[in-house]
């Protein structure tokens, strides 16, 4: 494989393959595709925005120090969650991030975890309710419903087991109904339809 392969269309997993044979590009475009994701996962976890980017780009450093610890076998999403999870953890514990983080989330707006292309403002105020349930409650909602990540996949990025993973998400899906429930009716979104594991927020 050389720099010059197509990258489009191309899987994560196969651009961390990539990047693991030393294509700086594919690492490039892995990081143009998580930046944004990355930063709405970790915004919730620390005291301001400059903290969640610094956080994401100290987690990218990371994975470029150890692509080749990347095992193609597993997706790349759980690999950079995992790695960004821990980070989050070490800055909390060094004080990097700071401890009042509800008087900074009024500063700002949080960006919409939906792409560019499919933005919808119904949506928007669905996850901004989903913001409001709590840190841990929003991570788990955002890790199945915006990564699309399984059980067992949000258990290995956020260290606990797969009971655990879907008690919180189910305790998250009720407590968002009960904080939403009117907004997801007018998004014609049946209660029992997004409260289904397999649904979309």
């Amino acid at each position: 494989m050389t720099d010059q392969d197509p990258i489009e269309g191309t899987t994560d997993e196969e651009l961390a393959r990539r990047a693991r044979a030393g294509s700086g590009r594919s690492f490039e475009e892995l990081a143009r595709r998580y930046k944004r994701r990355l930063f709405v996962y970790l915004r919730p976890r620390v005291g301001s925005d400059e903290d969640a980017e610094d956080l994401v780009q100290e987690t990218f450093l990371k994975l470029y120090r150890n692509i080749g610890s990347y095992d193609p076998e597993f997706r790349f999403s759980t690999w950079l969650y995992t790695s960004a999870g821990r980070l989050a953890i070490d800055a909390f514990r060094r004080g990097a991030a700071s401890r009042d983080k509800r008087a900074d989330e009024s500063a700002g707006e949080l960006p919409d975890p939906a792409s560019e292309r499919d933005r919808d403002p119904r949506a928007s105020a669905l996850w901004d309710a989903a913001r409001g349930l709590g840190a841990n409650r929003f991570r788990v909602l955002w890790l199945r419903y915006g990564e699309d990540l399984s059980i067992e996949e949000i258990a290995a990025v956020i260290g606990r087991t797969r009971l655990a993973v879907r008690v919180l998400l189910h305790r998250a899906r009720t407590d968002l109904m009960k904080k939403a429930g009117p907004l997801t009716a007018r998004a014609g979104v049946p209660a029992k339809a997004a409260d289904a594991s397999g649904a979309r927020l």
